[in-house]
């Protein structure tokens, strides 16, 4: 049976609340998220996707609703907020600008050690960690601004993965990255969920990406949640994605071209798996229109 970790109830949020430049963030957003799972979410610039991740670890209190972690209301007692930010840790996005320490040891352990760990935990989860993300343990007495950029992206992360959060949140961790940058972190985020079986929530504008490594996704609309759901069921909805202003997987695209043209294809194909798959039963069907 699933456990869900995370909760929001009705879970609002207004900037510059009663003033004439208000702006509603998020309006009423009502999801449970279960243990284990890698969420993908997505929406369009403005529609609410950075303010209601600040939302599950208290960054940002709502003006309205509730967050429950593991059942409990974050905000019952504002002196437990601490602790919740070590059990849901979030990277933002260009987490390298962050980086500051002389030595990329130094910076992964900078987390740990606000954790009141002993050195040999620290040293543990420093060496483990490097490892999660692709390099080897020479890296650590380097500084991390000799390093390249996406170097430096995957020890900001590990600064983050070495807390050992339960949710672990990142904000476009593939920003700005060349293609093969952008393929190793999307491979080290899905191994390293693998093998922790943490729960991770992948904010991205690229749909493409998430399918990749999602097993559910979430989808913002003007400050509402439009779909929560595995990424199969989301993927129905292409049509409605594309009418959101959102950059559907080109395989997708292609598929919906070819039940416009009046072939009896399904559009939720995103993968060159799913394609193969789709094809071969169109063509044992027949191809005709």
């Amino acid at each position: 049976m699933s456990t869900v970790i995370l909760e929001t109830q009705n879970l609002t949020h207004i900037y510059s609340k009663g003033t004439t430049s208000q702006v509603d963030a998020i309006r009423d957003i009502s999801l449970a998220i279960e243990k284990g799972e890698l969420v993908g979410i997505i929406g369009h610039t403005g529609s609410g996707k950075s303010t209601l991740i600040q939302h599950f670890n208290g960054l940002l209190k709502a003006s309205s609703g509730t967050v429950l972690l593991e059942g409990k209301d974050i905000w019952q007692d504002k002196k437990n907020i601490r602790a919740v930010r070590f059990k849901v840790g979030i990277c933002f996005q260009y987490p390298e600008y962050q980086l500051f320490e002389e030595t990329v040891y130094k910076d992964i352990a900078f987390g740990p050690k606000n954790m009141k760990l002993s050195e040999e935990e620290i040293d543990k989860r420093v060496r483990s960690v490097i490892r999660f993300v692709g390099l080897d343990e020479t890296y650590l007495d380097k500084s991390p601004f000799d390093l390249s950029g996406g170097e430096k992206r995957r020890v900001a992360i590990a600064g983050v993965m070495a807390m050992e959060p339960e949710v672990l949140i990142l904000d476009e961790p593939c920003a700005g990255l060349d293609p093969r940058g952008r393929d190793t972190v999307l491979s080290m985020i899905k191994q390293y969920q693998k093998d922790t079986g943490s729960t991770l929530l992948v904010v991205s504008h690229s749909m493409e990406d998430i399918s990749k490594i999602a097993t559910k996704i979430l989808v913002m609309n003007q400050s509402r949640l439009a779909y929560y759901d595995t990424v199969d069921r989301v993927f129905s909805h292409a049509e409605e994605l594309q009418d959101m202003g959102l950059n559907i997987p080109q395989l997708t695209r292609l598929f919906m071209k070819l039940k416009a043209a009046g072939y009896d294809v399904d559009t939720d194909v995103y993968t060159m798996e799913k394609a193969k798959s789709e094809l071969l039963r169109l063509l044992r069907g027949g191809g005709g229109k």
